[in-house]
């Protein structure tokens, strides 16, 4: 990262970014490029634009992108409320802890609910961690 809050961006995430945007009107605030997925952080209240109407925006951009899964996160101020935002039809429940290390979000799932949290083979909470750290400089385990 270069000045404080500024991030820089090699010209494939430049053009994910600008393609997400002009098929959906949303902003992207954040896009990290992984080998089998890409993740979109949309503002805060964008969240509907990413998706479109019957999920006509975010099938358009699944079928321009599609060697890559999609996934789209709406930003938010507050670890606990990014992290909701990462899991928004699962009931977790967030505490932040400051430690020797840094700060830690701890995730309070139900237990049957924890697979959903973790994805298969660990991909979803991997995924996530990424951008919990890059955003808000946080590391997340799931209790």
């Amino acid at each position: 990262m270069g000045k404080e809050g500024v991030r820089e961006i090699d010209l494939n995430t430049l053009r994910c970014t600008t393609l997400f945007e002009s098929l959906t009107h949303a902003y992207v605030n954040d896009c990290v490029i992984l080998p089998d997925k890409i993740l979109f952080v949309v503002k805060k209240g964008d969240m509907s634009k990413a998706i479109g109407k019957g999920g006509s925006n975010i099938n358009r951009v699944r079928s321009v992108f599609k060697n890559k899964k999609v996934y789209v996160v709406e930003d938010d101020d507050t670890i606990e409320g990014f992290i909701k935002n990462m899991y928004p039809k699962i009931d977790i429940q967030v505490t932040v802890k400051e430690t020797n290390k840094g700060k830690i979000a701890l995730i309070k799932v139900d237990r049957f609910k924890r697979g959903a949290v973790i994805g298969k083979d660990g991909e979803k909470i991997k995924a996530n961690k990424i951008l919990l750290k890059r955003k808000f400089n946080c590391d997340m385990k799931v209790l």
